[in-house]
């Protein structure tokens, strides 16, 4: 990969990160509004990250695809990974690709933060904790989100 494709992954994953920053932050503000406790028992958990996945993907995806048609760089990258050959596959459809990959990131995310929050015995966060978790991990899982999606984007499926 040259320096080039390089810079515009780099620039394009912060660009989805502030996105994502703000855009989550707005909707936690909204969500939680009149709450000084949220609740991290196991359900919500589940509930929040599968919800956050989903968001994510669904707004992230439309962008990377335009993304990719404006500077016209589907496929033009070889491909040496059969999972990555999968992924790239999986992108050309759009709609499956966002239920299954945030479905799939929402279960993988899911086993290490119950566990984390089970062995500490944390039932409920302040609000203000919650917020800056949420955004922190929003900015990273958007930029991360959005590398995958372009590079997959930029692969030959063959």
């Amino acid at each position: 990969m040259n320096k080039e494709i390089k810079g515009y992954l780099k620039a394009e994953a912060i660009i989805s990160a502030a996105f994502n920053f703000f855009i989550n932050g707005m909707i936690v503000g909204v969500q939680y509004h009149n709450v000084d406790f949220v609740p991290t028992n196991i359900v919500s958990i589940a509930i929040d990250l599968t919800a956050t996945c989903l968001l994510m993907f669904l707004i992230t995806t439309p962008f990377c695809k335009a993304s990719l048609k404006r500077t016209k760089t589907t496929r033009i990258l070889p491909n040496k990974s059969r999972v990555i050959r999968r992924v790239s596959r999986l992108f050309r459809r759009p709609a499956l690709f966002v239920v299954f990959m945030a479905l799939l990131s929402a279960a993988v995310l899911y086993i290490p933060t119950s566990a984390l929050f089970l062995l500490f015995g944390i039932y409920e966060i302040s609000f203000c904790v919650y917020l800056a978790l949420k955004i922190v991990f929003c900015a990273v899982f958007g930029g991360f989100i959005t590398t995958l999606e372009l590079y997959s984007g930029m692969c030959k499926t063959e």
